[in-house]
């Protein structure tokens, strides 16, 4: 009988960053990695009694991945988004 593969361990670094993001900016793949830019909006004003103008889009950060952990990430996201779209109290 063939072994199963195991999973590595997942050590948390609780001093990793967190990032937020809202938009994606763009993405590419160079033939070996997958390049995906990302972005922050932000309301501010110039000036404290001006009216704000339209948000501007701040680089967050990039993520560059394998094909194999953009496959998992978008398994991932997959699952993510399909039981948000069956739980009970989602959003309409």
């Amino acid at each position: 009988m063939a072994e199963s593969a195991q999973k590595p361990r997942i050590i948390d670094n609780p001093a990793a960053p967190e990032i937020y993001v809202n938009k994606v900016v763009g993405g590419s793949f160079d033939g070996t990695t997958i390049g995906i830019t990302l972005g922050s909006t932000r309301v501010l004003p110039d000036h404290l009694d001006a009216s704000p103008g339209p948000p501007a889009v701040h680089l967050a950060g990039r993520l560059c991945l394998t094909p194999a952990a953009a496959g998992e990430l978008a398994k991932a996201i997959s699952g993510i988004l399909s039981a948000i779209s069956t739980s009970p109290g989602k959003a309409n």
